[in-house]
C-alpha cells in the first residue's frame, strides 16, 4: 500500500513541475516549444499522469478490499455473503485496473519513445485477466458457500 501512496505523491508533485517547467518535457518529446504548443503536449502529458493517479487509485481501494477480506475470512467464518459480494467487487476493480492499464499503454505509446515510462501497468496482461476471471469464480464459490450456510442453519 504504501508503494502505490508513494506513487501518487509522485504523480501529483510531477504535475507542477513539469507545468513550471517544461524543458524536460520538450526534451523527452523531442520537439520545439512551438510543436509542444501546438500538439498540446502537457494537456496530453497530465491526462497521463491523471490516468496513473486513477490507476493507483484504483489499486488502492483494491487492495483495502483484499485486506479486509483476508481479515474477515481469518476471524470470522469464510462462507459469508459479504465475502462474496467483496471479491465481485474486487473482480471489477481489477478488470477496471485492465482496462486502464491498456488505455495508459495506448496513449503511452501514442505519444512517442519519450514517454514510455508512462506505461506503469505495461499494458494487458493475461495474468491480469486470468486473475480477475478467477475473482469471479471464487465469488461465485463463496455465494454458494454461504447460500448452503444458511441452508444448513436452517436445517438445525
Amino acid at each position: 500500500m504504501g508503494a502505490c501512496w508513494l506513487g501518487i505523491l509522485a504523480a501529483l508533485c510531477a504535475l507542477p513541475v513539469v507545468y513550471f517547467d517544461r524543458s524536460w518535457l520538450l526534451q523527452a518529446a523531442q520537439v520545439s516549444a512551438t510543436q509542444a504548443q501546438q500538439s498540446h503536449l502537457f494537456a496530453h502529458f497530465a491526462l497521463g499522469v491523471a490516468g496513473i493517479l486513477l490507476l493507483l487509485a484504483t489499486r488502492l481501494v483494491f487492495l483495502r478490499h483484499l485486506q479486509r477480506f483476508v481479515r474477515a475470512v481469518h476471524v470470522g467464518h469464510p462462507f459469508a455473503h459479504g465475502h462474496a459480494l467483496r471479491l465481485r467487487r474486487m473482480a471489477w476493480l481489477m478488470l477496471g485496473m485492465e482496462g486502464l492499464s491498456i488505455l495508459i499503454g495506448l496513449h503511452a505509446s501514442w505519444m512517442g519513445p519519450g514517454f514510455a515510462w508512462l506505461e506503469v501497468g505495461g499494458g494487458m496482461s493475461i495474468t491480469g485477466l486470468i486473475a480477475v476471471l478467477m475473482l469471479f469464480v471464487m465469488a461465485r464459490v463463496f455465494a454458494v458457500g454461504a447460500a448452503m450456510r444458511d441452508d444448513l442453519d436452517g436445517l438445525v
